[in-house]
């Protein structure tokens, strides 16, 4: 291992989720798994999260500077509550690449903060996301080898998926996490958190 790959990690922003919505999650994601879809890898249910930047690999000694930009963020922005949507996949359904859970809620209040998190970011020096932000809960990815049928397969399997509508998502803190890709899949562990500011009563 190379000095340079010890002294990166690759990284980026994200929303965690509570142990209740990542248990409607789970299940959701073992259905899929009982319909042994070929071509499908899904995600760990304990990895599932809301991204709101990825910076790709980064300096370990760049965390220091990340973690402020993302308190700078934060303080701007109270606690908010988001619910489970419905799920949908990536570019489409005839050519199903990922497939998600969307999110409904106090999505203005979310996009504010990840206009938040994007602005003190891009300002601190990191590369500007190029795609408009898109807020899902990735549960699988299609390989490219994946056939029509697979993706079908896949897509009406997801579209029978039934979640609480009123299963609450609160948002009270942004966390740094780090990315480490093996051949099972990613493994994701939080380097920094960040809470939100307290509202004033």
């Amino acid at each position: 291992m190379s000095m340079r790959e010890r002294d990166t990690i690759r990284a980026f922003v994200a929303i965690e989720l509570d142990d209740d919505a990542k248990a409607h999650i789970a299940a959701a994601i073992e259905t899929l798994r009982q319909k042994r879809i070929d071509n499908l890898r899904l995600v760990r249910p304990e990895g599932v999260h809301l991204t709101l930047k990825f910076l790709g690999e980064i300096e370990i000694s760049q965390v220091p500077q990340v973690a402020d930009a993302m308190k700078l963020a934060a303080f701007r922005h109270t606690p908010f509550s988001l619910t489970l949507g419905a799920p949908g996949v990536f570019p489409n359904s005839n050519r199903a690449r990922v497939l998600w859970i969307g999110l409904d809620g106090e999505i203005k209040a979310l996009k504010l903060l990840q206009a938040g998190v994007e602005e003190t970011l891009t300002s601190a020096g990191f590369a500007a996301e190029k795609q408009p932000f898109n807020p899902h809960l990735t549960i699988g990815r299609m390989h490219h080898k994946a056939s029509r049928i697979d993706r079908q397969r896949a897509t009406g399997a997801l579209a029978a998926i039934r979640l609480p509508a009123n299963q609450t998502v609160p948002v009270n803190s942004i966390s740094l996490m780090k990315s480490t890709l093996r051949p099972s899949g990613a493994v994701y562990s939080e380097q920094r958190i960040v809470s939100l500011r307290d509202k004033v009563i």
